[in-house]
């Protein structure tokens, strides 16, 4: 998904304005640095005059595209992710060849390019973290070590994210034992209201690690055992049946603190167990997963070159077994992609969307993901973003309705 039309390159060039063989109208442009500027893309928009934008303010950073294409999202939240300036988004379809325009101040032409072109002038304008545009992968030794690099990659992210989403409920919990401690015999300092937040974000993170295991066990395990000896991936399907009761238990702790008088000894006595609870979840799954990606990730190329040998997949496809991996998530990536990417770091945010870039081939898919996620990061402080993605989920669950 690196561009939402055909590439001007493979385009005869026609006069302005004239017809293309798609029926659209092209628009004049010229090239910098590799880059085509559009000098009449603004305005021919709908939406906005070229006029107009000169007499707002220079700093803002503006993008210009369909609402329904996919590197303008992109290069919407990635400029929110980047957090450097103010950043303002103008629906339009009259875009040149269907490809969105950034404009990187008002003192700047118009260019227009594919995703990883722009993002390079984003991050050559914007210099810090995180850099936006996708770094210069090396040369995979075959195919089958491209596709086997991708999913691990995708796998070690989907880590994390669990990993810090379970560090941010642990600590949320153990600061209302605190509170529930300070409060004594006086009025409750814990609130209805922040366990039903509590509830709210484990029941999510919850969800993306159940859908997360069972991808693993439908489309990673299996081969890995067949593509080297049996039994070898028997002490990571055990504890996958063990992290199950224990999540259970610490969903039920939950429920029960739902039911009870806040504040009351009760009340503390069930708060000080789930505290236990989670941190115990948390060291099961911080040791689960890096054994998981010091034992079993190594032996994804092996299990590609296997699947090739049967005939399983051609040489073409080194996307394919990432596209299907994040496919059986769909719950992940779709009403809980948002809490997801909240628990990766900015750099590692970045990185998972060039994952889905390259790997999802619905575009309508992929628009709505990036949609749901500029909303929200549009509700947030650029400084949470860069400093802490737990508690922007929490800045943002508290911000829900």
């Amino acid at each position: 998904m690196g561009n939402c039309s055909p590439s001007p390159r493979r385009r005869r060039p026609t006069e302005p304005g004239s017809p293309q063989l798609d029926g659209t109208v092209s628009a004049p442009t010229v090239t910098v640095n590799s880059i085509s500027v559009s000098p009449y893309a603004l305005a021919r928009s709908p939406s906005v005059s070229a006029a107009a934008v000169d007499a707002e303010d220079g700093g803002v950073v503006r993008v210009y595209g369909s609402d329904g294409c996919p590197v303008a999202w992109r290069l919407r939240v990635s400029l929110l992710y980047k957090a450097a300036a103010p950043l303002h988004f103008t629906p339009s379809e009259a875009a040149p060849l269907g490809r969105p325009v950034l404009r990187l101040s008002a003192a700047d032409p118009e260019l227009c390019g594919t995703a990883d072109e722009l993002l390079r002038q984003v991050d050559a304008r914007f210099e810090g973290k995180p850099r936006v545009a996708p770094p210069e992968r090396p040369r995979a030794a075959s195919p089958a070590a491209a596709a086997a690099a991708e999913v691990a990659e995708l796998v070690r992210l989907q880590h994390r994210s669990a990993e810090r989403h379970l560090e941010g409920v642990a600590a949320k919990v153990a600061e209302m034992v605190k509170k529930g401690k300070k409060s004594g015999k006086g009025r409750s300092v814990v609130e209805a209201a922040e366990v039903r937040r509590l509830g709210k974000w484990y029941g999510d993170v919850m969800e993306v690690m159940l859908e997360h295991a069972r991808m693993e066990e439908t489309l990673i395990f299996p081969d890995i055992q067949r593509a080297s000896f049996p039994g070898v991936c028997d002490k990571v399907n055990e504890q996958h049946g063990r992290h199950l009761p224990m999540m259970n238990g610490i969903k039920e702790d939950i429920k029960t603190l739902l039911t009870l008088e806040l504040g009351s000894p009760l009340f503390h006595e069930v708060l000080v167990n789930l505290s236990v609870r989670l941190k115990a979840l948390q060291d099961h799954t911080k040791e689960h997963f890096k054994e998981e990606e010091s034992d079993m990730l190594p032996r994804l190329e092996g299990v590609r070159r296997m699947q090739r040998e049967e005939g399983k997949v051609s040489d073409k496809s080194n996307s394919a077994w990432a596209s299907e991996a994040l496919a059986t998530m769909e719950v992940t990536h779709s009403k809980l992609f948002p809490f997801f990417m909240t628990g990766l770091l900015p750099q590692e945010a970045v990185q998972y969307l060039d994952l889905i870039f390259r790997c999802t081939k619905n575009t309508q898919y992929l628009v709505s993901m990036l949609r749901s996620l500029a909303e929200r990061l549009e509700d947030a402080n650029p400084s949470i973003i860069h400093n802490n993605p737990t508690k922007l989920y929490e800045h943002l669950l508290v911000k829900s309705p």
